[in-house]
C-alpha cells in the first residue's frame, strides 16, 4: 500500500513554502515598499526572531506566540509582531541617540492565532516606527507614508483600498468621564468590533450616556466636516483634547494631499492594548482581513525604562500581494546551448536588460518549451549562425531567425 510523506517532511500547520512566481512577487513588493520607506528617511533594522517572554506583555500577543525554552530553562517567544521588539531595541541600543528615531523593517512574524481558519502562523510584516515625538505631524506622516507605500505597488484609493482612522483617546476619555465603571468592558467589546455588546452594556448605565452607543457609529469620509462636528457634542476634558489632536492630523494629511484616502471611524480603538491615540487600519476590496494597521502607543516604551512616545504601522505583505492586480507574464528568455559563444550571447542580452535563463546543455525542442513554461518564461531561443532562433514559449510558438541585437526589442516589447 502506498504511504504518503511522513509528517516530519511536511510544512507545519499554518506555514507553507512560497514558490515562484509568488516568491518573486513578494520580494518585488517588499523592495518597492522599503524604497518608499527610505525615501521618507527611515533606516532599516533587523531584530532577532526570538525574544524573552517578558518582552511581550500584552495577553493577546503572548497567547498567540509560539513558546520554547533556552538551555537555562528561560521561556522564549517567536516574535508575534514587530512593534514591541523595536521598542525594546530603542530602549536598549539607542537610549543615548537623539530623537526622534525613525526606523523601518521587513521581517517574518509568527502567531498561533487563527491557524486553520484562513490565517497564517508565519507571515511577513513591513512597517515603520517613529519613536520620541508626540507631534500630530508624525502621526500624519506615517499615515501618508502608508498610503504612498500602497500606491507604489499599484493600488489607488478609494477604488482599491481605504484607510480607516480613529482616535483611541477620544472614546476612552468620554467613557472615563461618563461611565468609568463600564470603561473596561466597553473597550473590550469595541476592540472586538462587537457593537451589540456595546449596546447591551450602555442600556445598563445609570443616568444615560448617549455617546456610549453613538460615538462608535460616527463614521464618514475625512473630507466631510460634518463627521467631526457630530463628535463635538461629546468632546469635553480628555475627549476634547483627543478630538483636537485628530483635527491636527487631518490638517497635515490635507497638506500632503492624502485626505481623500482616509475614512473616519470614531469607534475604531485598535486591537492591541498599547494604543493610546490615533489608530488606523487599511481595508482592501475583496479581502476580509486588514492589509495594514498602526497607531500611536505612547506608554509601551516605559516598560523598557525609556518613557518615549511613539507611532507606527505594519503592512502584511502576503495580504497586500493577494489584492494586487495580476501582472503580465515575465518576458524572461530561456536560452539553450552548451557552447562558450552561447554564454557570451547570454551575457550580452542581460546587459541589454533581457532576463536570460541560460541552460548550458543541448535540449530537445519539446523539452525546452516545457521547461520555459514551467518557469513562466515567455521566450525560448537557440543559437544560430546569424543570431538566435527565437520563439514564444506558448503552445504552437514558431521560431524565427532574429539578429542578436534585435532580440531585446522583440522580447521586451
Amino acid at each position: 500500500m502506498h504511504r504518503g510523506p511522513t509528517r516530519k517532511f511536511s510544512t507545519t500547520p499554518g506555514t507553507r513554502d512560497i514558490l515562484p512566481p509568488e516568491s518573486t512577487r513578494l520580494l518585488d513588493v517588499q523592495a518597492k515598499v522599503l524604497e518608499r520607506f527610505r525615501l521618507h528617511g527611515f533606516r532599516e533594522v533587523i531584530t532577532p526572531a526570538l525574544e524573552y517572554s517578558e518582552v511581550v506583555e500584552e495577553p493577546k500577543l503572548r497567547d498567540a506566540s509560539f513558546k520554547l525554552f533556552d538551555p537555562d530553562n528561560q521561556m522564549l517567544l517567536l516574535r508575534p509582531e514587530m512593534t514591541t521588539p523595536i521598542a525594546r531595541l530603542v530602549a536598549q541600543r539607542l537610549s543615548n541617540a537623539p530623537t526622534p528615531h525613525k526606523l523601518s523593517y521587513s521581517l517574518p512574524v509568527y502567531r498561533r492565532t487563527g491557524v486553520g481558519h484562513g490565517q497564517s502562523a508565519e507571515f511577513h510584516q513591513a512597517g515603520v516606527e517613529v519613536v520620541g515625538s508626540t507631534s500630530p505631524g508624525e502621526d500624519a506622516g506615517t499615515i501618508a507614508l502608508l498610503v504612498e507605500a500602497l500606491q507604489s505597488v499599484g493600488l489607488g484609493a478609494p477604488q482599491d483600498f481605504v484607510l480607516v482612522l480613529g482616535q483611541t483617546a477620544f472614546y476612552e476619555g468620554y467613557l472615563r468621564r461618563v461611565a468609568p465603571e463600564a470603561t473596561s468592558g466597553l473597550l473590550a467589546a469595541l476592540a472586538a468590533k462587537d457593537l451589540v455588546r456595546v449596546d447591551e452594556i450602555s442600556e445598563g448605565l445609570l443616568g444615560g450616556a448617549p455617546g456610549v452607543r453613538e460615538i462608535p457609529r460616527i463614521v464618514g469620509p475625512a473630507t466631510d466636516a460634518s463627521v467631526l462636528e457630530g463628535a463635538e457634542r461629546y468632546a469635553e476634558g480628555e475627549a476634547a483634547t483627543a478630538l483636537e489632536n485628530l483635527r491636527e492630523i487631518l490638517s497635515h494629511l490635507d497638506a500632503c494631499g492624502h485626505l481623500r484616502s482616509v475614512m473616519l471611524d470614531l469607534g475604531l480603538i485598535g486591537r492591541h492594548n498599547y494604543y493610546t491615540g490615533a489608530v488606523y487600519e487599511v481595508y482592501a476590496a475583496g479581502l476580509g482581513f486588514t492589509v495594514a494597521n498602526g497607531g500611536r502607543y505612547d506608554n509601551l516604551l516605559r516598560r523598557f525604562g525609556e518613557p518615549l512616545p511613539a507611532t507606527g504601522f505594519a503592512i502584511s505583505l502576503e495580504r497586500l500581494i493577494s489584492v494586487l492586480p495580476e501582472k503580465k507574464p515575465s518576458p524572461a528568455l530561456v536560452l539553450i546551448g552548451a557552447g562558450v559563444e552561447v554564454t557570451r550571447v547570454a551575457t550580452e542580452l542581460r546587459s541589454s536588460g533581457v532576463p536570460v535563463l541560460h541552460l548550458a546543455e543541448d535540449l530537445a525542442l519539446e523539452a525546452a518549451f516545457a521547461y520555459a513554461r514551467s518557469v513562466e518564461a515567455a521566450w525560448v531561443a537557440y543559437p544560430a549562425p546569424e543570431g538566435l532562433k527565437l520563439a514564444p514559449a506558448r503552445a504552437g510558438g514558431e521560431f524565427e531567425l532574429t539578429p542578436t541585437e534585435k532580440v531585446p526589442g522583440r522580447v521586451l516589447s
